[in-house]
């Protein structure tokens, strides 16, 4: 898989130029108050003073009170000052989160695009695969020697294509005929595929050209190991519409791939990495995949509000961007959704 870049981060540039002028203008508030102060503390002594001088001090109280005055005034306007700039600044780092938002929403959209690209080759391998003469021919007539064939033949593909962690034949009553990874071989022929949802779904498909596409879930056979099976019904003389023998289910090793997507193939800037957590959720808003380990399999309250992309500010103050997917060709992605979770700098 290719990365999705993270461009230099101008935004957070910007954010940082707004938060050091929003600090020298607070300490300019501070410190004109302490001239205004200073001041006013002056020219009232000036008052007093002029007060007991009498007749000869009276045109000097005159001008203490004026120096009072505008002292006032002084602050009042400075006061106005600093309201409306930092109403600017409200308003600046408002426009920031957007510019930030739409650039981590474009994210989370190749993210969640790149993944469901490379999902929808898995539905075309097991089509593909489902039609292999061994393989039909192992559940039409479960000879020692077409099951040995059948067997070998999956283990060729198991070779060539690592991003699967096991490929199980599953004949019509529900029982692994053979599997291509002979570590879970013994497992995997002591489980009854009757109850699982991918062999139900693909034994009841109409067409070789058809699918199914289970949820990411812990495989019962590989010791809870994370995998996203798709399934197919094999047919009698791998024909598009022959006699439903079994079924073929491809174990997309999740696991390793997974937690690879959502690490690797963003490339934050270095100072993101930290205050940023990718996450991958499904149609049901479970976390599939993320940075964060921890939250795996738990429910993401993503406030989406119906929207197909977008972004906005959560209670903890980060900027969370999501993007669902629109498929792949006839793949339809299942609902996932892209989600990137980032806190502010500082």
């Amino acid at each position: 898989m290719s990365e999705v870049h993270a461009t230099a981060t101008a935004p957070d540039g910007v954010r940082g130029v707004i938060e050091q002028i929003n600090s020298d203008l607070q300490h300019y508030g501070v410190a004109n108050r302490q001239v205004v102060m200073q001041t006013k503390l002056l020219a009232l002594n000036a008052v007093i003073e002029a007060a007991r001088a009498g007749d000869a001090g009276r045109s000097f109280s005159v001008v203490a009170n004026e120096v009072q005055r505008l002292a006032g005034q002084a602050a009042d306007a400075a006061d106005l000052f600093q309201n409306r700039v930092q109403t600017r600044i409200a308003e600046s780092r408002k426009l920031v989160d957007v510019l930030e938002g739409a650039r981590l929403i474009d994210l989370a959209e190749s993210l969640v695009q790149l993944i469901v690209r490379n999902l929808y080759e898995r539905t075309a391998d097991v089509r593909w695969w489902a039609t292999d003469t061994w393989l039909w021919r192992a559940l039409q007539d479960p000879t020692p020697d077409n099951i040995a064939r059948a067997t070998e033949r999956l283990g060729v593909i198991h070779r060539y294509y690592t991003v699967y962690s096991d490929l199980v034949l599953v004949d019509a009553r529900g029982r692994a005929v053979t599997t291509a990874n002979g570590a879970y071989r013994d497992k995997v022929r002591a489980l009854d595929y009757h109850t699982a949802v991918w062999f139900q779904n693909a034994i009841a498909l109409k067409s070789g050209d058809a699918y199914v596409a289970d949820e990411v879930r812990r495989s019962r056979s590989q010791s809870g190991r994370q995998v996203l099976i798709y399934g197919t019904a094999v047919r009698e003389g791998g024909d598009t519409h022959g006699r439903v023998l079994g079924a073929l289910g491809v174990y997309f090793d999740w696991e390793l791939q997974g937690a690879s997507i959502v690490r690797n193939e963003i490339a934050l800037a270095a100072d993101e990495v930290e205050r940023t957590t990718v996450m991958l959720l499904d149609g049901k808003r479970r976390i599939i995949a993320s940075t964060d380990e921890t939250t795996l399999f738990g429910t993401y309250e993503l406030a989406d509000r119906g929207e197909a992309r977008g972004s906005y500010i959560d209670a903890t103050g980060a900027q969370v961007a999501f993007a669902k997917t629109h498929g792949y060709q006839e793949y339809d992605g299942q609902g996932w959704v892209g989600v990137v979770v980032q806190r502010h700098a500082g």
